[in-house]
């Protein structure tokens, strides 16, 4: 029987017109890779609750989640990840790359050059072209 997908959550943090974007440290699952950061749902924590602690862990800052992308899953060789995309500003402190290699901001027309993890590549494409939402 396969294990239920993972619950993860990362933050597009907007600024000034430009996304926030996080380098994976080298080696380990998609190492070197660009990613949105963020982390694990730990269980009895809400998506927001997650995302400002994970932001607070990864980058030293807090944010404030203003609302969600459309949650994408991905099948990696040793764990499936249900992985949702939380649109977030800072609220305060400035960035540091406390567990990424590196990170930048970039343009929105710019995302798409990066070599992105998997998983994050959907939400690239998704935060780029958004579709209306279809009621039923």
């Amino acid at each position: 029987m396969k294990a239920a997908p993972l619950d993860v959550v990362c933050a597009v943090i907007e600024r000034d017109g430009k996304i926030l974007v996080a380098k994976r440290q080298p080696g380990g699952p998609a190492g070197g890779k660009w990613e949105f950061p963020g982390g694990k749902i730990k269980r009895g924590e809400t998506a927001d609750e997650a995302i400002c602690r994970e932001i607070e862990e990864e980058l030293g800052c807090t944010v404030r989640p203003l609302g969600e992308l459309n949650r994408t899953l991905h099948e990696y060789p040793n764990v499936t990840v249900s992985l949702l995309p939380m649109i977030c500003e800072l609220d305060s402190g400035e960035p540091k790359a406390l567990e990424h290699a590196e990170i930048r901001w970039l343009a929105a027309n710019q995302l798409i050059s990066l070599d992105w993890a998997e998983a994050d590549l959907a939400i690239v494409i998704d935060y780029l072209n958004p579709t209306e939402a279809t009621g039923s």
